[in-house]
């Protein structure tokens, strides 16, 4: 299947993801998606800030698994109907503020080429997968406020 192909199945996914209850109340939308790499990002609203005026730390962890998931199925996104996806867990370190004001937010996730052909050929023997899937969360001038790695379980559906 061709990049523009799986660029059009990604924007399905997306679009998908954006009917999510969780991901309209974060406000939280698609800002590139391609076969190894997915960014999301969102513009902080009052509901989104804690008492000190950062970004909510559940709302940076939310941002950093939409990244991480999205960037986990997108060079396989024509292999859904043969699988089963789920996050088995997910760390995140906070590495500086994430003032309200410093915002849209960028969570990128990317995978290597080479993972992602592994596991393009995992799905297709019927083997489960697990993925380690890294997330860097940026404030608008680039700096970095988080860093996040989640894994993600890949299975074949029964």
């Amino acid at each position: 299947m061709g990049n523009a192909a799986l660029g059009e199945l990604g924007e399905l996914v997306m679009a998908g993801f954006k009917k999510l209850g969780f991901l309209q109340y974060a406000g939280i939308d698609g800002v590139e998606y391609r076969p190894g790499r997915n960014v999301v990002g969102m513009e902080p609203k009052p509901e989104h800030l804690n008492h000190n005026g950062d970004v909510h730390a559940a709302i940076l962890f939310g941002l950093a698994e939409t990244a991480a998931m999205g960037a986990s199925i997108s060079g396989i996104v024509d292999l859904m109907g043969e699988t089963f996806i789920v996050a088995r867990d997910g760390r995140i370190e906070y590495l500086a503020r994430a003032k309200g004001t410093a915002g849209p937010f960028h969570a990128t996730s990317e995978l290597s080429a080479e993972t992602i052909e592994r596991t393009r050929a995992d799905i297709a023997a019927r083997t489960p997968i697990e993925l380690d899937v890294p997330v860097d969360i940026t404030d608008s001038t680039g700096k970095s406020v988080a860093a996040a790695s989640f894994t993600a379980v890949i299975r074949p559906r029964r």
